[in-house]
């Protein structure tokens, strides 16, 4: 077979794949100063709706896959929010009222799955709220004529560089001793709007009401499918 590939090129490596070399790519990836994931992050910071346009309109061999990208720069901020403890820090300070679940239920239950939901498998609610966040957000700006995988496109890009964003300001934290997700949130909000303004092409007063609106819709979608899996635990649990 020889060193490389006839058809395409590329390098061929023998035995089998196994953890190591799973991350040595991984590293290696992150770390190629002409890789996608630079050419992306770069443009990324200039503005996401740029990158999230041309992506759309067939400048997609310069840039990283978006949801590529998101899952990248979420397994970064994940991994230093495990690693530092900011993850438990967080969920312990949640407070839940006594009255927060179902009246037919212990309260106590339904607070104590929702805490725990929060410092365990909140990372995993939140990949799964984005693609319904693209939906509302799609539905929000039918005028501007994108479709449903254009909008998702463009919000992977923006949550992306928030997660990554939001890694820079985890170490910080840890030097101060207490962690938030505040920062995250307004970087990803800030970015949203200025993305928002070229992708969907609009004004800076309709992208900073836009922005509002997508980011209640965003909370009250949380909250809901937060109480939901909550609700369901503490179901199952009193079977």
């Amino acid at each position: 077979m020889g060193c490389f590939c006839h058809e395409c090129g590329q390098k061929h490596i023998e035995g089998r794949l196994d953890t190591k070399a799973l991350f040595a790519q991984f590293f290696e990836a992150l770390t190629e100063s002409d890789s996608t994931f630079w050419q992306t992050l770069k443009k990324l910071v200039r503005n996401p709706g740029v990158v999230a346009l041309e992506y759309i309109e067939g400048g997609r061999a310069q840039y990283l896959n978006p949801v590529r990208f998101l899952l990248v720069t979420f397994t970064i901020y994940i991994g230093l929010m495990v690693v530092t403890g900011a993850q438990l820090d967080i969920a312990s300070r949640v407070f839940v009222p006594g009255g927060a679940g179902p009246s037919n239920l212990d309260a106590t239950k339904f607070a104590d799955s929702l805490t725990s939901i929060i410092a365990y498998q909140m990372d995993v609610i939140i990949l799964v709220v984005i693609p319904v966040l693209a939906f509302f957000v799609r539905w929000q700006y039918w005028r501007s004529g994108r479709n449903y995988a254009e909008t998702f496109t463009f919000i992977c890009f923006v949550f992306g560089l928030g997660y990554l964003c939001g890694s820079l300001t985890v170490p910080v934290q840890l030097i101060l001793g207490t962690f938030t997700t505040i920062f995250k949130n307004l970087i990803t909000a800030v970015l949203f709007i200025v993305g928002a303004r070229t992708f969907f092409k609009m004004g800076w007063g309709k992208a900073v009401l836009s922005g509002i609106f997508s980011a209640f819709l965003y909370l009250a979608t949380m909250t809901l499918v937060l109480r939901a899996v909550a609700l369901a635990t503490v179901l199952i649990g009193n079977l």
